[in-house]
């Protein structure tokens, strides 16, 4: 593919991962068109709590993605409040993995043990020096690890800074607009229908979520990726320092309060709240901390789930000027910056600068 500067680009979604790339494009010269349904934070980005995991120490080229992505955050929130004047909330709190039981204690006696192999940089606390440090944790917890790098973002505060930025650098939004399929593809460009009419590109780039599936397929592409609804609550009570871990489960921080998540739920689209996500909130919230307060507010989005576990980015087999930018999962906001660096270097320059061939959409 031919260098691509000053390219015309319409990016499908305006979640963090849609958001990134209009930014990263339209920094660099491309004449960029942000679609989205509807006005609000998209359902991807209300499935985050903003965690942003340390890094494994996996050699992988996915484990490197990981850690490369982990490293963008700091710098770019530093860029994004001198061009927006918008704190995103990007915090370096550390996180503790939490032990209560015989099965926690494998799972993350295994963590320790490839933690120390890799140079990850992890503490192992007792029970009672785990509580020294964040002392609203509840008795039962028996021992923890101390993971000193991870951090926090605030997911609506970065998607608001990144299409501030996008806007301030050229690129244009339609809220409204919803993608219908893509109608021509070829060296020419692109054609797409859309709710209000046709639409050309040089390049479209599909970072519409779970929704990528259908609209790939409507050019014969198969993009195996499904929503899983995952709910969300906010309590009250004792004040935290720290994201805690536990079961597949997160609580963490906020200025609002303290926030539990997710669950994970086969509900196809459907983002409504239930009381048996309540129920498995509060349980957890419960289990970890000594004096649990009331929930505050509950709230559910989607994330995009990928066959094979890793996203789903580059283009496609018979359409290279139709890029994919989804199945990022729970890990959408620390991706998604890179994932717009990623994607703009493969469009204006022919090339991604890196190893992707474990994120070909098709799969």
């Amino acid at each position: 593919m031919t260098p691509a500067l000053g390219a015309r680009v319409l990016v499908v979604g305006a979640g963090i991962v849609g958001r990134s790339i209009a930014y990263y494009l339209s920094r660099a010269g491309a004449r960029t068109l942000l679609i989205e349904a509807r006005e609000g934070p998209s359902d991807a980005s209300r499935a985050s709590l903003g965690v942003l995991t340390h890094f494994s120490g996996g050699q992988s080229v996915y484990g490197l993605f990981i850690r490369d992505s982990h490293a963008v955050h700091g710098p770019l929130a530093d860029e994004l409040f001198e061009e927006t004047g918008i704190d995103v909330g990007w915090r370096s709190l550390g996180g503790l993995d939490l032990v209560i039981d015989r099965e926690d204690e494998a799972l993350v006696e295994a963590q320790w043990d490839q933690g120390r192999v890799r140079g990850v940089p992890v503490e192992r606390l007792s029970g009672a020096d785990v509580r020294r440090i964040e002392p609203s944790l509840a008795n039962e917890v028996r021992w923890g690890l101390y993971f000193p790098e991870d951090q926090r973002v605030s997911p609506m505060k970065l998607g608001q800074a990144l299409l501030e930025g996008a806007l301030a650098h050229g690129a244009q939004i339609e809220y409204g607009e919803r993608l219908l399929c893509i109608a021509e593809s070829g060296e020419g460009g692109v054609v797409v229908e859309t709710s209000k009419g046709r639409r050309s590109a040089d390049y479209v780039v599909l970072a519409s979520g779970a929704w990528t599936a259908p609209l790939a397929a409507s050019v014969d592409a198969q993009v195996p990726v499904r929503p899983v609804r995952g709910e969300h609550g906010c309590f009250g009570g004792a004040e935290l320092r720290h994201v805690l871990r536990h079961g597949g489960h997160q609580i963490i921080p906020s200025a609002r309060g303290i926030m539990v998540g997710a669950t994970a739920e086969e509900a196809g689209f459907s983002t409504e709240i239930t009381q048996a996500g309540q129920r498995a909130l509060r349980a957890v919230h419960t289990r970890l901390l000594a004096t649990p307060g009331p929930l505050r507010s509950q709230w559910a989005g989607l994330r995009a789930k990928p066959k094979a576990g890793r996203p789903m980015i580059g283009p496609l087999n018979e359409h290279p000027r139709v890029f994919i930018a989804t199945g990022h999962y729970k890990n959408g906001v620390l991706m998604g910056p890179l994932t717009g660096q990623v994607i703009t270097r493969w469009i204006l320059e022919g090339q991604p600068g890196r190893d992707m061939q474990p994120f070909v959409p098709e799969r």
